[in-house]
């Protein structure tokens, strides 16, 4: 039993090996990629994989064993795979709301931003970039604090702009924004007319938001892993 178990045990990770391979980082870069090109990013990704939990254990009626290992995809995952130009940006608050000049509270504008994309074609990946028309970059790793795109990711994902709005990380009064194409390098990067990209870099309460990765975007379905 000992040897069945360390073989279905190496047969689990080296399937989550492959999954976690095909993850898209960046527009033009998935896990396998980095891999590929660093002997020392393979060997990190082989450790974190090697201290997955195991979530199910049974013995099969032919005498296998099936095992199955469960990574979550922030936290240490993130935290090893994300680049380095995301940094920690210690002043990061995210306000809901101010105190108005006679000291009551009133309400912020917006409380996070849900980006449309469905229609296009787009795919998920880690480190989604969002330009304007004239590739003036809107948001992206310099725009995020590496704390919040650790624990929570750059950005939710959703197949509705319902279901983006039910997403707690955008809050209860998001900016809705329709993203009009990808970017000209894969389909991971979106491009977002130049009025919607004046709206959000018109308020200091957005540029907040975006550093805490308040962000959601909407693809068709098939567009996710």
């Amino acid at each position: 039993p000992a040897d069945l178990l360390a073989a279905a045990r190496r047969s689990a990770e080296a399937n989550l090996i492959a999954t976690l391979s095909a993850v898209c980082i960046d527009h033009d870069s998935r896990v396998a990629d980095r891999a590929d090109r660093s002997t020392a990013f393979h060997e990190g990704l082989i450790s974190l994989v090697q201290k997955a939990p195991v979530t199910h254990q049974a013995y099969l009626s032919d005498g296998t064993v099936e095992i199955e290992l469960t990574m979550k995809m922030n936290g240490g995952f993130s935290q090893f795979v994300l680049p380095e130009e995301i940094r920690q940006i210690d002043s990061v608050t995210t306000l809901l709301s101010s105190k108005a000049p006679d000291g009551g509270v009133t309400a912020e504008p917006h409380t996070g931003l849900i980006i449309d994309a469905g229609g296009l074609d787009a795919r998920p990946c880690m480190v989604p970039v969002v330009v304007d028309e004239n590739q003036a970059v809107v948001y992206g790793p310099a725009f995020v604090s590496r704390e919040f795109a650790v624990s929570h990711g750059m950005s939710g994902y959703a197949t509705t702009v319902a279901a983006a709005r039910s997403d707690k990380r955008v809050g209860d009064r998001p900016l809705i924004v329709k993203a009009i194409r990808t970017g000209p390098a894969g389909n991971a990067n979106l491009i977002i007319s130049g009025t919607d990209a004046a709206r959000l870099r018109s308020s200091v309460v957005n540029l907040k938001l975006l550093k805490a990765c308040r962000v959601s975007i909407v693809m068709d379905p098939k567009g996710h892993p």
